[in-house]
């Protein structure tokens, strides 16, 4: 027996060779398992969970797709074992509802490289992995490493670089298209859309229209311009849409959504208590939309910066340590955004980030600068729960604590990009799906085109002062010059004084009912009165009060509401918290 959930990128070529139907995934799963046996996930391209049960065998073979695939949670006893794409699914079979704890906090630290689940007692099945599910046991294999990839791609001209990136996107958007009715493409003003939907409007038939979904500020945003950021990406998305006639833009500014938009249905939907689902309550507006426009597939392009839109910003130090000392200061004598002397960018772009982390510390020190993780910015937990399960130093060990301002080597850049997964986004994902019934792909997570492009040589990506070389290469002639060369940076929640400021009283009370309940002690309750008591009279996006208001706040409420949910604390009754 062969469940499958997702799809085959390559599913005609692999059902040509095994001679079984393309059209169902499931058989021909199976059959590539029958045949290839581990080597089966390797050759099959695709974003994809599965299951395989031979009847008379106590156990069950598990996978999820490399890069990106559905969910797969599971659980084992000594007499039982379970697995479905969302844990209320394991609850029915049987498995009590106790919440991991110490999921909870790594959750608020950021920390998801773990395969632990929200329930005591699950796992999720790692992208890229294998696992040998048998009552009382588990054996999991990872036949899928990205970075074994890294600096593979054959060295070549500049030209056929870009060439070849371009026939891999385009190979993307086709198979990322392939089946849809009328797909609607997310687009910002930015290098990354922008890029993907131009070589979706090649790949769908000439006279097919292609619906954009674009998020704006909320009406009542009262921040001010700041110098190199972009607040709203509408005049950019009007002008691409002018070069482009067969896109239809619509604009979403999720004025009447509320940062904890039908929480409860999403925790429902996907069974996960990710914080995240505080900030990224735009999203909600963005699948509305696509569902009203009666479109059946929401395209994205969240890879691309790990993919083709990568900064590059790894060369200096990557240059001065290799001795490549003309073209570090060619790159940094014509780096627009840095006014400094080059004698300084040397000093801090260059040499300061290849420095080990004891002498790193010191020189932030020595400068009086604080070097604590970032992490801990965000995460608002008392200092007896990063004590407790040692969340720093794992968080570190994982390579996932953000206390380093600058990567010293792409390496170290891969490492964060592909340590969490898919920071288990694809549970949300999935619950999107769910609620809104509109299928989803993220365009540039296309195995062909990721490992091509993990490949590359750092030059490819910063070049002669400009980061984001290839993406902008890749632009020419299908975006507007001033697009493709402007050095803004898109701030898509620049709109939180807004949007939160109406609901602190809300979120008071949210406080104070979490903080009687003992499961939500890890929490610093204290630290959070304390920001909501100093709210600022305007918004501002710096960082010590943009990411306390903006992100902690509504992190922390986030996962309170889905700890109440899962206990039944807002009804009666109640389970452990473990």
């Amino acid at each position: 027996m062969v469940l499958f959930h997702g799809w085959l990128d390559n599913a005609a070529d692999v059902a040509d060779e095994l001679r079984v139907d393309p059209a169902d995934p499931a058989t021909l799963y199976g059959a590539a398992v029958d045949a290839w046996g581990g080597e089966a996930d390797l050759r099959l391209i695709g974003n994809y969970a599965a299951m395989i049960h031979c009847p008379g065998s106590v156990e069950v073979r598990l996978s999820r797709s490399p890069l990106r695939a559905p969910p797969l949670h599971y659980f084992t006893t000594e007499d039982s074992i379970g697995a479905a794409s969302v844990p209320r699914v394991l609850e029915a079979m049987g498995l009590a509802r106790r919440l991991n704890r110490r999921k909870l906090i790594d959750a608020l630290y950021f920390n998801q490289t773990e395969d632990e689940g929200f329930l005591e007692g699950t796992c999720r099945v790692g992208l890229g992995s294998i696992v040998h599910l048998t009552p009382g046991r588990s054996r999991v294999s990872r036949f899928y490493d990205p970075l074994s990839y890294y600096r593979r791609t054959p060295r070549s001209k500049i030209e056929d670089y870009v060439e070849e990136v371009d026939r891999l996107l385009t190979e993307a958007a086709k198979v990322a298209t392939a089946g849809a009715r009328d797909p609607a493409m997310q687009l910002s003003g930015g290098l990354d859309s922008s890029n993907i939907a131009a070589r979706v409007l090649r790949v769908l038939p000439a006279q097919q229209r292609l619906k954009t979904l674009t998020y704006v500020p909320h009406p009542g945003m009262t921040q001010k311009p700041i110098i190199w950021r972009t607040f709203d990406e509408r005049p950019a998305v009007e002008a691409f849409a002018a070069m482009h006639t067969r896109i239809d833009p619509h604009f979403v500014d999720n004025a009447n959504t509320e940062f904890d938009h039908i929480f409860e249905q999403e925790f429902l939907a996907s069974g996960s208590g990710q914080p995240h689902a505080g900030v990224q309550f735009r999203y909600h507006g963005i699948w509305a939309k696509a569902r009203e426009l009666g479109c059946d597939r929401v395209l994205a392009g969240d890879s691309a910066e790990t993919a083709f839109s990568a900064y590059g910003e790894w060369s200096y130090p990557e240059d001065f340590r290799r001795l490549h000392w003309l073209r570090m200061v060619r790159n940094l004598q014509n780096d627009r955004l840095d006014s400094r002397s080059l004698f300084r960018k040397v000093i801090s772009r260059a040499i300061i980030p290849n420095l080990p982390d004891p002498l790193w510390r010191m020189w932030k020190k020595a400068r009086g600068f604080a070097h604590e993780p970032f992490n801990l910015s965000i995460a608002a937990l008392t200092p007896m729960a990063l004590r407790d399960y040692d969340v720093i130093e794992r968080a570190r060990a994982a390579g996932v604590s953000y206390e380093r301002d600058s990567y010293g080597t792409r390496r170290q850049l891969l490492v964060d990009n592909f340590a969490r997964g898919d920071c288990e986004g694809s549970d949300r994902i999935l619950a999107l799906e769910q609620i809104y019934e509109v299928s989803s792909r993220d365009v540039p997570a296309h195995r062909p085109l990721m490992e091509f492009c993990l490949g590359l040589p750092s030059d490819v990506f910063l070049r002669d002062g400009s980061e984001r070389w290839l993406a902008r290469e890749l632009g020419r002639g299908l975006m507007p010059e001033a697009q493709r060369t402007s050095l803004n940076l898109g701030v898509q929640y620049a709109d939180w004084h807004a949007r939160l400021t109406p609901r602190i009283d809300d979120i008071r009370q949210d406080l104070a009912r979490a903080r009687a309940m003992p499961e939500l002690d890890f929490i610093d309750f204290d630290a959070l009165e304390h920001t909501l008591d100093t709210w600022p009279e305007e918004s501002t996006l710096t960082s010590g009060t943009y990411f306390a208001c903006a992100f902690t706040v509504p992190r922390v409420v986030a996962v309170i509401r889905y700890v109440q949910f899962m206990t039944g604390r807002n009804t009666s009754g109640g389970t452990s918290l473990s």
